[in-house]
């Protein structure tokens, strides 16, 4: 294997190949890949010269540097295409594309930081190559299970407030104009902890998914008022909920609500397998997406700098 530097306007039918690979990712779409203003891309290559894999490198102020941010893009790190079917290759195979990208990486960066969705649970080449894994956990339901063998593994807590939210007329509205759902509120998270508000962006971004039928705003109302907000967006086999709101006096109720018609969406539409609430460090976060049911799945951010300084806080994520 070897690894080229390339344009992503070099490979015809990215979105296509994305969807068809091993464990393609909606962040990873060319249109996504624009509004994020990054052009560059890089092209495994087996010995014939034939592509196996690209990872597309995100902007950052150091070209010398790749430092993705999760808070905004949440799986990064290679897609692979053709994966064999037997086991063994398989695991040689996935090996080999990740010494490749390991030694890119060292001979032309200073820093590398980046996560690697949970399809890809080997990642010993990179640390082998002196990588730290930092481990991150993401929460998933299985929706072809249904709607109802879902909410039976819902906990009593969630159960009561879909209980609650019904029995208060709320009304579940699919916001595909986003004429209700609101960019700003649903920033709250970016204002308080991030280093940058996105709100331009994420409006940018939240019209595309829904332009491109892979995403949409859901919105919940009560007495003509809006108490709740969700955006998700999907590729083919995945939904991942993005961004969130709700209104003080609604909170559980209509974020739970929110979710669990948004299962149904999913299901009746047939749009993905499964459903990823995108994980979270917070353990408060994490409690309420086990609530739904959903089973946890491991994903890696991996760091590597020039200077073998070692990552000391690497799980020094503050207080929410």
């Amino acid at each position: 294997m070897n690894v080229e530097l390339g344009l992503i306007s070099d490979i015809k039918d990215l979105d296509s190949k994305i969807d068809n690979s091993f464990n393609g990712c909606c962040f990873a779409y060319t249109w996504f890949l624009k509004l994020k203003d990054s052009k560059n891309i890089l092209k495994i290559y087996n010995d014939k010269h034939e592509l196996q894999a690209i990872m597309p490198i995100f902007n950052s102020q150091n070209p010398k540097i790749i430092n993705q941010s999760t808070m905004y893009i949440p799986y990064g790190g290679p897609i692979i295409f053709n994966l064999p079917l037997e086991e063994r290759t398989k695991i040689r195979y996935i090996r080999n594309i990740e010494k490749a990208l390991c030694k890119y990486f060292q001979s032309n960066f200073e820093e590398v930081n980046f996560s690697i969705n949970d399809g890809i649970i080997d990642i010993m080449p990179f640390i082998r190559s002196g990588f730290t894994p930092e481990v991150r956990y993401t929460y998933k339901l299985d929706l072809s299970v249904g709607i109802d063998n879902l909410y039976k593994n819902f906990g009593s807590d969630r159960k009561k407030d879909i209980r609650r939210a019904i029995k208060k007329n709320m009304e579940f509205i699919i916001d595909n104009e986003i004429k209700y759902f609101d960019t700003n509120k649903a920033m709250k998270w970016e204002k308080n902890y991030g280093d940058e508000t996105t709100a331009t962006f994420t409006q940018k971004y939240i019209k595309e998914t829904i332009n491109k039928k892979k995403g949409m705003c859901f919105v919940a109302k009560q007495n003509e008022k809006i108490v709740g907000g969700v955006h998700i967006v999907w590729d083919k086999n995945n939904a991942y909920i993005l961004y969130s709101y709700y209104e003080k006096e609604h909170d559980d109720v209509a974020i739970a609500f929110l979710y669990y018609k948004i299962f149904e969406y999913l299901i009746n539409n047939n749009i993905v397998k499964y459903i990823d609430f995108e994980g979270s460090v917070f353990e408060s976060i994490e409690d309420w997406n086990i609530s739904f049911g959903a089973y946890q799945s491991r994903f890696y951010n991996l760091h590597w700098n020039k200077n073998n300084i070692p990552y000391l806080d690497i799980y020094n994520y503050g207080t929410k």
